[in-house]
Protein backbone atom coordinates (compact mmCIF):
# COMPACT_ATOMS: atom_id res chain seq x y z
CA UNK A 1 0.00 0.00 0.00
CA UNK A 2 1.57 3.88 -1.37
CA UNK A 3 1.97 5.90 1.96
CA UNK A 4 1.16 9.55 1.68
CA UNK A 5 2.98 11.21 -0.90
CA UNK A 6 4.90 14.51 0.26
CA UNK A 7 4.46 18.31 -1.11
CA UNK A 8 7.87 19.28 -2.20
CA UNK A 9 8.57 23.27 -1.43
CA UNK A 10 11.68 25.17 -2.40
CA UNK A 11 13.00 27.33 0.28
CA UNK A 12 11.63 30.57 -0.97
CA UNK A 13 8.33 29.08 -1.23
CA UNK A 14 8.47 27.70 2.52
CA UNK A 15 9.61 31.17 3.73
CA UNK A 16 6.63 32.91 1.82
CA UNK A 17 3.98 30.77 3.50
CA UNK A 18 5.91 30.84 7.24
CA UNK A 19 5.03 34.79 7.35
CA UNK A 20 1.92 34.23 5.83
CA UNK A 21 0.30 31.66 8.10
CA UNK A 22 0.82 30.44 11.93
CA UNK A 23 3.71 27.62 12.16
CA UNK A 24 0.37 25.14 13.77
CA UNK A 25 -2.33 25.74 11.18
CA UNK A 26 0.40 25.73 8.30
CA UNK A 27 2.12 22.48 9.45
CA UNK A 28 -1.73 20.82 9.95
CA UNK A 29 -2.07 21.80 6.14
CA UNK A 30 1.27 19.64 5.52
CA UNK A 31 -0.21 16.86 8.11
CA UNK A 32 2.56 17.51 10.12
CA UNK A 33 3.72 19.30 13.84
CA UNK A 34 4.21 22.60 13.85
CA UNK A 35 7.73 21.72 15.68
CA UNK A 36 8.28 19.60 13.26
CA UNK A 37 7.78 22.39 10.37
CA UNK A 38 10.36 24.27 12.37
CA UNK A 39 12.63 22.05 12.52
CA UNK A 40 12.06 22.04 8.20
CA UNK A 41 12.92 25.80 8.54
CA UNK A 42 15.88 25.59 10.60
CA UNK A 43 17.12 22.69 8.62
CA UNK A 44 17.09 25.33 4.60
CA UNK A 45 18.15 27.78 7.06
CA UNK A 46 14.48 29.83 6.41
CA UNK A 47 13.38 31.97 9.46
CA UNK A 48 10.33 31.86 10.78
CA UNK A 49 7.82 34.38 13.18
CA UNK A 50 8.64 34.25 16.91
CA UNK A 51 6.45 33.23 19.42
CA UNK A 52 4.31 36.31 20.19
CA UNK A 53 3.92 37.45 16.58
CA UNK A 54 0.68 36.55 15.78
CA UNK A 55 -0.87 37.85 18.83
CA UNK A 56 0.96 41.05 18.50
CA UNK A 57 -0.21 41.35 14.88
CA UNK A 58 -3.56 40.52 15.70
CA UNK A 59 -3.37 43.17 17.88
CA UNK A 60 -2.20 45.73 15.52
CA UNK A 61 0.98 45.99 17.50
CA UNK A 62 4.67 46.69 14.72
CA UNK A 63 6.00 43.75 13.91
CA UNK A 64 9.24 42.72 12.22
CA UNK A 65 10.05 40.34 9.60
CA UNK A 66 13.43 38.48 9.03
CA UNK A 67 14.47 38.16 5.95
CA UNK A 68 15.27 35.20 3.99
CA UNK A 69 19.26 34.41 4.38
CA UNK A 70 21.68 33.71 1.81
CA UNK A 71 21.86 29.86 1.77
CA UNK A 72 25.16 28.63 2.60
CA UNK A 73 27.45 26.55 0.32
CA UNK A 74 26.35 23.15 -0.34
CA UNK A 75 22.86 23.14 1.65
CA UNK A 76 19.54 22.30 -0.25
CA UNK A 77 17.64 24.43 -1.79
CA UNK A 78 14.30 22.21 -1.83
CA UNK A 79 13.05 19.76 0.52
CA UNK A 80 10.16 17.12 0.36
CA UNK A 81 7.58 17.49 3.11
CA UNK A 82 6.05 13.90 4.18
CA UNK A 83 3.02 14.14 6.16
CA UNK A 84 3.05 12.24 9.76
CA UNK A 85 1.69 8.91 10.10
CA UNK A 86 -1.78 9.00 11.30
CA UNK A 87 -2.07 8.18 14.56
CA UNK A 88 -2.91 4.46 15.87
CA UNK A 89 -6.47 4.23 16.44
CA UNK A 90 -8.03 3.18 20.18
CA UNK A 91 -8.80 -0.35 20.54
CA UNK A 92 -12.76 -1.00 20.04
CA UNK A 93 -13.22 -1.74 23.31
CA UNK A 94 -12.02 2.28 24.00
CA UNK A 95 -13.43 3.47 21.19
CA UNK A 96 -16.93 2.12 22.63
CA UNK A 97 -16.33 3.81 26.55
CA UNK A 98 -15.47 6.72 24.40
CA UNK A 99 -18.74 7.01 22.03
CA UNK A 100 -20.52 5.70 24.92
CA UNK A 101 -19.29 8.95 26.96
CA UNK A 102 -19.81 10.95 24.66
CA UNK A 103 -23.63 10.00 23.89
CA UNK A 104 -24.38 10.64 27.87
CA UNK A 105 -22.29 13.60 27.98
CA UNK A 106 -24.10 15.41 24.43
CA UNK A 107 -27.02 16.23 26.46
CA UNK A 108 -25.10 18.21 29.49
CA UNK A 109 -25.07 22.17 28.17
CA UNK A 110 -22.77 24.85 30.02
CA UNK A 111 -25.13 26.65 32.03
CA UNK A 112 -26.02 30.55 32.06
CA UNK A 113 -25.44 30.87 36.03
CA UNK A 114 -24.45 28.65 38.59
CA UNK A 115 -27.70 28.08 39.93
CA UNK A 116 -27.76 23.98 40.21
CA UNK A 117 -23.94 23.90 39.96
CA UNK A 118 -22.13 20.69 40.74
CA UNK A 119 -21.38 20.77 44.36
CA UNK A 120 -17.47 20.90 43.78
CA UNK A 121 -18.47 24.28 42.47
CA UNK A 122 -20.43 25.11 44.98
CA UNK A 123 -17.51 24.92 47.34
CA UNK A 124 -15.70 26.72 45.14
CA UNK A 125 -18.15 29.69 45.43
CA UNK A 126 -18.17 29.30 49.54
CA UNK A 127 -14.51 29.07 49.66
CA UNK A 128 -14.39 32.82 47.71
CA UNK A 129 -16.53 34.65 50.17
CA UNK A 130 -14.97 32.65 53.05
CA UNK A 131 -10.99 34.23 51.49
CA UNK A 132 -12.96 37.46 51.34
CA UNK A 133 -14.01 37.73 54.43
CA UNK A 134 -11.24 36.58 56.52
CA UNK A 135 -9.36 39.22 53.96
CA UNK A 136 -11.36 41.54 55.20
CA UNK A 137 -11.50 40.87 58.34
CA UNK A 138 -7.49 40.71 58.33
CA UNK A 139 -7.61 44.65 57.18
CA UNK A 140 -9.62 45.59 59.81
CA UNK A 141 -7.61 43.94 62.69
CA UNK A 142 -4.50 45.76 60.78
CA UNK A 143 -5.72 49.30 60.18
CA UNK A 144 -3.90 51.23 62.80
CA UNK A 145 -0.40 49.09 62.44
CA UNK A 146 1.00 51.28 59.43
CA UNK A 147 3.67 48.90 59.33
CA UNK A 148 2.39 45.93 59.17
CA UNK A 149 1.81 44.30 55.50
CA UNK A 150 -1.14 42.73 54.79
CA UNK A 151 -2.79 40.66 51.49
CA UNK A 152 -4.71 42.87 49.35
CA UNK A 153 -8.23 41.92 49.07
CA UNK A 154 -9.70 39.59 47.09
CA UNK A 155 -12.56 41.03 44.36
CA UNK A 156 -15.61 39.52 43.47
CA UNK A 157 -15.18 36.88 40.57
CA UNK A 158 -15.00 37.90 37.18
CA UNK A 159 -17.00 36.77 34.12
CA UNK A 160 -13.88 35.04 33.76
CA UNK A 161 -13.89 33.25 36.75
CA UNK A 162 -17.46 32.12 36.49
CA UNK A 163 -17.30 31.16 32.88
CA UNK A 164 -14.61 28.24 33.95
CA UNK A 165 -16.70 27.30 37.47
CA UNK A 166 -19.05 27.19 34.47
CA UNK A 167 -17.32 25.22 32.28
CA UNK A 168 -15.83 23.05 35.28
CA UNK A 169 -19.50 22.42 36.57
CA UNK A 170 -21.09 20.94 32.81
CA UNK A 171 -17.43 18.84 32.61
CA UNK A 172 -18.01 17.35 35.87
CA UNK A 173 -21.60 16.10 35.38
CA UNK A 174 -20.85 15.07 31.89
CA UNK A 175 -17.93 13.04 33.61
CA UNK A 176 -20.36 11.90 36.32
CA UNK A 177 -23.30 11.16 33.76
CA UNK A 178 -21.01 9.20 32.03
CA UNK A 179 -20.30 6.72 34.88
CA UNK A 180 -17.15 8.73 36.57
CA UNK A 181 -16.54 10.65 39.47
CA UNK A 182 -14.94 13.80 40.60
CA UNK A 183 -12.25 13.16 43.06
CA UNK A 184 -11.04 16.56 44.31
CA UNK A 185 -11.47 19.91 42.34
CA UNK A 186 -9.17 23.17 43.80
CA UNK A 187 -10.44 26.29 43.00
CA UNK A 188 -7.30 26.88 40.61
CA UNK A 189 -8.46 24.48 38.35
CA UNK A 190 -6.90 21.19 38.45
CA UNK A 191 -9.25 18.56 38.98
CA UNK A 192 -8.40 14.52 39.70
CA UNK A 193 -11.66 12.04 38.39
CA UNK A 194 -11.71 8.83 39.59
CA UNK A 195 -12.88 6.36 36.21
CA UNK A 196 -12.75 2.79 36.92
CA UNK A 197 -10.94 3.06 40.18
CA UNK A 198 -8.05 4.91 38.22
CA UNK A 199 -7.35 8.52 38.81
CA UNK A 200 -6.91 10.58 35.58
CA UNK A 201 -5.90 14.27 36.40
CA UNK A 202 -6.85 17.11 34.56
CA UNK A 203 -6.59 20.99 34.57
CA UNK A 204 -9.16 22.78 33.77
CA UNK A 205 -7.62 26.95 32.73
CA UNK A 206 -7.01 30.18 30.88
CA UNK A 207 -5.33 30.03 27.94
CA UNK A 208 -2.59 32.92 28.40
CA UNK A 209 -0.86 35.65 26.73
CA UNK A 210 1.66 37.73 26.80
CA UNK A 211 -0.09 41.20 29.34
CA UNK A 212 1.40 43.56 26.58
CA UNK A 213 -1.00 42.83 23.91
CA UNK A 214 -3.97 44.32 25.90
CA UNK A 215 -4.58 47.29 27.97
CA UNK A 216 -2.88 47.58 31.17
CA UNK A 217 -6.33 48.56 32.85
CA UNK A 218 -7.85 45.29 31.69
CA UNK A 219 -5.12 42.76 32.53
CA UNK A 220 -5.35 43.11 35.92
CA UNK A 221 -8.91 43.05 36.14
CA UNK A 222 -9.84 39.70 34.20
CA UNK A 223 -9.46 37.45 37.43
CA UNK A 224 -9.96 36.86 41.44
CA UNK A 225 -7.47 34.80 41.70
CA UNK A 226 -3.84 36.76 40.10
CA UNK A 227 -1.85 34.54 41.70
CA UNK A 228 -3.21 31.27 40.12
CA UNK A 229 -1.27 32.67 37.05
CA UNK A 230 2.39 33.50 36.08
CA UNK A 231 3.27 36.66 36.43
CA UNK A 232 3.31 39.17 32.75
CA UNK A 233 0.15 36.92 31.29
CA UNK A 234 -3.15 37.82 31.17
CA UNK A 235 -6.43 35.79 29.58
CA UNK A 236 -7.12 35.25 26.02
CA UNK A 237 -10.67 35.11 26.42
CA UNK A 238 -10.32 30.67 26.06
CA UNK A 239 -10.11 28.32 28.27
CA UNK A 240 -7.59 25.58 28.31
CA UNK A 241 -8.54 21.64 29.33
CA UNK A 242 -5.34 19.44 29.51
CA UNK A 243 -5.73 15.61 30.85
CA UNK A 244 -2.14 15.91 32.48
CA UNK A 245 -1.69 12.42 33.40
CA UNK A 246 -0.20 10.24 30.73
CA UNK A 247 -2.39 8.50 28.43
CA UNK A 248 -1.56 6.90 25.08
CA UNK A 249 -3.09 7.97 22.36
CA UNK A 250 -5.82 10.61 21.46
CA UNK A 251 -5.93 14.37 22.21
CA UNK A 252 -5.26 15.17 25.75
CA UNK A 253 -5.65 18.87 25.08
CA UNK A 254 -8.31 21.45 24.35
CA UNK A 255 -8.39 25.12 23.57
CA UNK A 256 -11.63 27.11 22.72
CA UNK A 257 -11.52 28.90 19.59
CA UNK A 258 -13.56 32.05 18.05
CA UNK A 259 -14.87 29.02 16.24
CA UNK A 260 -14.80 26.59 18.82
CA UNK A 261 -16.06 27.28 22.24
CA UNK A 262 -15.98 24.42 25.11
CA UNK A 263 -19.55 24.05 24.43
CA UNK A 264 -19.19 21.81 21.83
CA UNK A 265 -15.93 20.11 23.24
CA UNK A 266 -17.46 18.73 26.08
CA UNK A 267 -18.34 15.52 24.76
CA UNK A 268 -14.89 14.64 23.11
CA UNK A 269 -13.39 15.76 26.54
CA UNK A 270 -15.49 14.08 28.39
CA UNK A 271 -15.34 10.82 26.24
CA UNK A 272 -10.85 10.75 26.78
CA UNK A 273 -11.83 11.26 30.08
CA UNK A 274 -13.89 8.36 30.55
CA UNK A 275 -11.55 6.45 28.11
CA UNK A 276 -8.58 7.03 30.60
CA UNK A 277 -9.45 4.35 32.94
CA UNK A 278 -9.58 1.73 30.90
CA UNK A 279 -6.37 2.92 28.99
CA UNK A 280 -4.32 3.00 32.35
CA UNK A 281 -5.81 -0.20 33.47
CA UNK A 282 -4.88 -2.06 30.13
CA UNK A 283 -1.46 -0.21 30.67
CA UNK A 284 -0.67 -1.56 33.47
CA UNK A 285 -2.40 -4.69 32.84
CA UNK A 286 0.32 -5.12 29.81
CA UNK A 287 2.98 -3.68 32.26
CA UNK A 288 2.04 -6.26 34.36
CA UNK A 289 2.27 -9.03 31.69
CA UNK A 290 5.86 -7.90 30.47
CA UNK A 291 7.46 -7.94 34.39
CA UNK A 292 5.93 -11.51 34.45
CA UNK A 293 7.76 -12.31 30.78
CA UNK A 294 10.97 -10.94 32.68
CA UNK A 295 10.56 -12.96 35.62
CA UNK A 296 9.75 -15.98 33.53
CA UNK A 297 12.45 -15.05 31.19
CA UNK A 298 14.73 -14.68 34.50
CA UNK A 299 13.78 -18.24 36.06
CA UNK A 300 14.29 -19.85 32.57
CA UNK A 301 18.09 -18.17 32.51
CA UNK A 302 19.06 -19.27 36.15
CA UNK A 303 17.67 -22.62 35.70
CA UNK A 304 19.71 -23.16 32.52
CA UNK A 305 22.92 -21.60 34.46
CA UNK A 306 21.82 -24.22 37.35
CA UNK A 307 21.66 -27.01 35.14
CA UNK A 308 24.67 -26.38 32.84
CA UNK A 309 26.65 -25.89 36.58
CA UNK A 310 25.27 -29.13 37.59
CA UNK A 311 26.16 -30.69 34.76
CA UNK A 312 29.64 -29.35 34.61
CA UNK A 313 29.86 -30.46 38.30
CA UNK A 314 28.94 -33.99 37.34
CA UNK A 315 31.60 -33.48 34.90
CA UNK A 316 34.64 -32.65 37.14
CA UNK A 317 33.28 -35.45 39.61
CA UNK A 318 33.36 -37.72 36.68
CA UNK A 319 37.11 -36.62 35.65
CA UNK A 320 37.94 -37.24 39.25
CA UNK A 321 37.11 -40.73 39.43
CA UNK A 322 38.90 -41.35 36.73
CA UNK A 323 41.99 -39.78 38.20
CA UNK A 324 41.30 -41.63 41.48
CA UNK A 325 40.74 -44.80 39.15
CA UNK A 326 44.31 -44.17 37.61
CA UNK A 327 45.81 -43.41 40.93
CA UNK A 328 44.31 -46.90 42.68
CA UNK A 329 46.04 -48.48 39.71
CA UNK A 330 49.37 -47.23 40.24
CA UNK A 331 48.97 -47.51 44.25
CA UNK A 332 48.40 -50.78 43.59
CA UNK A 333 51.33 -51.39 41.60
CA UNK A 334 53.53 -49.68 43.90
CA UNK A 335 52.00 -52.02 46.66
CA UNK A 336 52.60 -55.19 45.06
CA UNK A 337 56.74 -54.15 44.62
CA UNK A 338 56.33 -53.36 48.48
CA UNK A 339 55.03 -56.55 49.42
CA UNK A 340 57.22 -58.56 47.16
CA UNK A 341 60.55 -56.34 48.79
CA UNK A 342 58.89 -56.76 52.21
CA UNK A 343 58.73 -61.04 52.62
CA UNK A 344 61.89 -61.48 54.39
CA UNK A 345 60.78 -58.35 57.06
CA UNK A 346 56.85 -59.95 57.40
CA UNK A 347 57.49 -59.60 61.35
CA UNK A 348 59.25 -56.64 61.39
CA UNK A 349 57.77 -53.74 63.39
CA UNK A 350 58.05 -50.48 62.86
CA UNK A 351 56.86 -47.70 64.88
CA UNK A 352 53.60 -49.02 66.42
CA UNK A 353 52.37 -51.43 63.20
CA UNK A 354 54.06 -54.67 61.94
CA UNK A 355 55.04 -54.64 58.41
CA UNK A 356 52.12 -56.84 57.78
CA UNK A 357 49.65 -54.08 59.24
CA UNK A 358 51.46 -51.89 57.17
CA UNK A 359 50.55 -53.31 53.98
CA UNK A 360 47.07 -53.71 55.07
CA UNK A 361 46.90 -50.25 56.36
CA UNK A 362 47.76 -48.76 52.28
CA UNK A 363 45.65 -51.88 51.01
CA UNK A 364 42.90 -50.49 52.67
CA UNK A 365 43.58 -46.85 51.27
CA UNK A 366 44.14 -47.82 47.73
CA UNK A 367 40.52 -49.77 47.97
CA UNK A 368 38.89 -46.22 49.00
CA UNK A 369 39.86 -45.51 45.54
CA UNK A 370 37.95 -48.17 43.92
CA UNK A 371 35.29 -46.26 41.72
CA UNK A 372 33.78 -49.43 40.62
CA UNK A 373 33.14 -50.77 44.12
CA UNK A 374 29.66 -50.55 43.82
CA UNK A 375 29.53 -51.05 39.82
CA UNK A 376 28.75 -48.87 36.87
CA UNK A 377 24.86 -48.18 38.13
CA UNK A 378 26.53 -46.92 41.94
CA UNK A 379 29.28 -44.92 40.02
CA UNK A 380 26.82 -42.88 37.91
CA UNK A 381 24.35 -42.53 41.12
CA UNK A 382 27.65 -41.05 42.77
CA UNK A 383 28.16 -38.29 39.66
CA UNK A 384 24.36 -37.59 39.34
CA UNK A 385 23.56 -36.81 43.60
CA UNK A 386 23.76 -33.71 45.03
CA UNK A 387 27.23 -32.26 45.71
CA UNK A 388 27.26 -32.00 49.28
CA UNK A 389 29.09 -28.76 51.04
CA UNK A 390 32.14 -31.00 52.08
CA UNK A 391 33.08 -34.29 50.12
CA UNK A 392 35.87 -36.28 49.76
CA UNK A 393 39.07 -35.43 47.14
CA UNK A 394 37.38 -37.52 44.30
CA UNK A 395 34.79 -34.80 44.10
CA UNK A 396 37.29 -32.13 44.03
CA UNK A 397 37.35 -29.73 41.18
Amino acid sequence: MEGPRPKRMSRTELYARVWQTPMTRLGLEFGISGNGLAKICQRLHVPYPPRGYWAKKEAGKPVTTTSLPQLPPGASTDVDIYPSPPQAQDPAPIQAVIAAAEKSASAVVIPETLEGAHPKVIAWLAQHKEQQAERERDHKRRRHDEWAWVKPLIPDLTKRDLYRFRVSSALFKAVEAAGGRVESASIAGKVTFLIAGEKIECSIVEKMRQSFLVPREEGTKWTAYPEFHQNGLTSSGFLRVTITTYLRGGAKEWVETFTKKMGTLLPEIAGRIMAGGPILIDWRREQEEEARKREEEHARRQELRRLKQMDEDRWRQFCAFATDWQERNRLLAFLAEVQRRSEADADVTIADKKMSEWIAWARQKIDSLDVFESGIAGLFEKISAPIPPTHGHWMDS
